[in-house]
């Protein structure tokens, strides 16, 4: 009887404050203004459901959290999570009404997209030139049969033509846990980088055929067990060919041994652990992606590559309008061998960009970038178009104008290049200052200016529209 009075005494502060205030049950959760959307696709992005009991410490960062989820699944122009706050401070339980505007899922827009890496390279080194632009049409089909899946089909004509049908449903099985997506691809063009000199590209015409051609077919699985973290596995297959002129003779390393064609089956994994709040313009949260990929099974006997990449993110709010970021991303070839051309790419191409160094690229086997900078929130603010957009998902314009700065640094690990090329090997620093403009959730446009270690500066426009 002693020792039960004691062990009682000991719990006391612990039953204490497990008291009924402390937590809120969620009773009920109503959605509101889903047309298309399926309601398992709503209850899979929300980090709560009917039943539910969250601490009452924890219910905004809950409710704050599930409402960027739902943003972030690119189906609403806007979600509104509404429930009784007495209910809320008083504990018991609440009823959370979700209302939601969906966006608009069809694109059927003409496509008139640039071949160089980026518009300051068209601008100022190919001197606009609308030689080097595609044209063509791309149908989008978001969320085509209301499970957050998207068709994509498209053509383009002009500097590269090409053609490419994908497909992607994220939710395969009832738990929604389970995705999918395949996607071809093919393309011809008339020109063609072969050679990196004094770090630039150089390019091979040939106006009357074409001077390469690739195809591309992917099948990828994906798993999510819940929210934030998922897993990637993908098997592809390449095949490409290039111009006698170039594989033979300006470059005979560009598949290797003077070969002018070139096919492989490629493997990898991925694992991303996504808790960004906004993910084209994050404000706070981390992102986190590791993986590892196998170019060439040993079927054909053309390529053998085995590369390993991360990438990590991180974004912290101070005070009422900063947002500090820093991030660090890096890749490296587990064969030390000597790689085809386009394979051995690494500063300058796709997310691995430096500020200062747009015309600039930079290849090698491995790569080690780190970022640092700070944003602070000038305007947000929503405007009201009215009657002059028919559309009622783009009527209202969520609109934030923020100023930055940004400090970066990287270096390329090339040990089969000569010296044509002084960037390779050495650490680079750029730096800048800009203004960013962020429409809706996603669509980003900002006017930067940039300096980098050689003393070279200059004013650049980003643009990252997603459509």
């Amino acid at each position: 009887m002693r020792l039960t009075a004691i062990i009682l005494l000991l719990l006391f502060p612990l039953l204490a404050q497990a008291g009924p205030g402390d937590s809120v049950l969620v009773e009920e959760v109503i959605l509101l203004g889903h047309r298309k959307t399926r309601p398992r696709v709503v209850y899979r992005e929300m980090t709560f459901g009917r039943g539910d009991k969250l601490a009452l410490d924890d219910f905004d960062h809950d409710v704050g959290r599930s409402y960027n989820n739902l943003m972030n699944s690119g189906l609403f122009a806007s979600v509104d999570l509404e429930y009784d706050s007495t209910q809320v401070r008083g504990g018991g339980s609440v009823t959370i009404t979700v209302r939601m505007r969906e966006t608009w899922y069809i694109y059927p827009v003409p496509v008139f997209e640039l071949a160089d890496r980026n518009f300051n390279v068209w601008w100022t080194e190919e001197e606009r030139s609308l030689d080097r632009v595609n044209v063509g049409g791309k149908l989008t089909y978001y969320n085509f049969t209301g499970q957050r899946d998207r068709l994509k089909l498209g053509f383009t004509t002009g500097y590269t033509r090409s053609l490419q049908a994908s497909y992607r449903l994220p939710y395969l099985n009832r738990a929604g846990s389970i995705g999918m997506e395949i996607e071809f691809s093919n393309l011809r063009r008339r020109e063609q980088n072969y050679l990196t000199l004094d770090n630039r590209q150089e390019f091979y015409f040939n106006p009357d055929a074409f001077v390469y051609r690739r195809s591309n077919l992917d099948l990828s699985l994906s798993y999510r067990k819940k929210i934030y973290v998922s897993h990637h596995l993908s098997i592809g297959w390449r095949q490409s060919e290039v111009a006698d002129t170039i594989g033979s003779v300006l470059n005979p390393e560009f598949y290797g041994g003077g070969r002018t064609q070139q096919k492989y089956f490629r493997l990898a994994y991925d694992f991303q652990n996504d808790r960004r709040d906004i993910r084209n313009y994050p404000w706070k949260g981390k992102f986190l992606s590791v993986g590892i990929a196998k170019e060439g099974l040993g079927i054909y006997g053309q390529r053998d590559g085995l590369e390993i990449h991360g990438d990590y993110r991180k974004f912290v709010p101070f005070g009422k309008r900063y947002s500090l970021n820093y991030a660090i991303a890096a890749k490296y070839s587990l064969i030390r061998t000597r790689q085809p051309f386009l394979e051995n790419r690494a500063i300058g191409f796709g997310n691995n960009g430096l500020i200062g160094y747009q015309f600039y690229v930079v290849d090698g086997l491995d790569m080690l970038i780190w970022r640092l900078g700070v944003r602070r929130e000038l305007i947000k603010t929503k405007v009201d178009l009215g009657k002059l957009v028919f559309i009622d998902a783009f009527r209202y314009i969520p609109l934030r104008v923020l100023v930055s700065l940004q400090f970066n640094q990287g270096i390329a690990n090339a040990p089969f290049v000569d010296g044509t090329n002084r960037l390779n090997n050495n650490l680079l620093t750029g730096m800048g200052a800009g203004i960013d403009l962020v429409l809706y959730y996603d669509m980003v446009a900002g006017v930067q200016y940039n300096r980098n270690h050689l003393g070279e500066d200059g004013v650049y426009l980003n643009l990252n529209l997603s459509f």
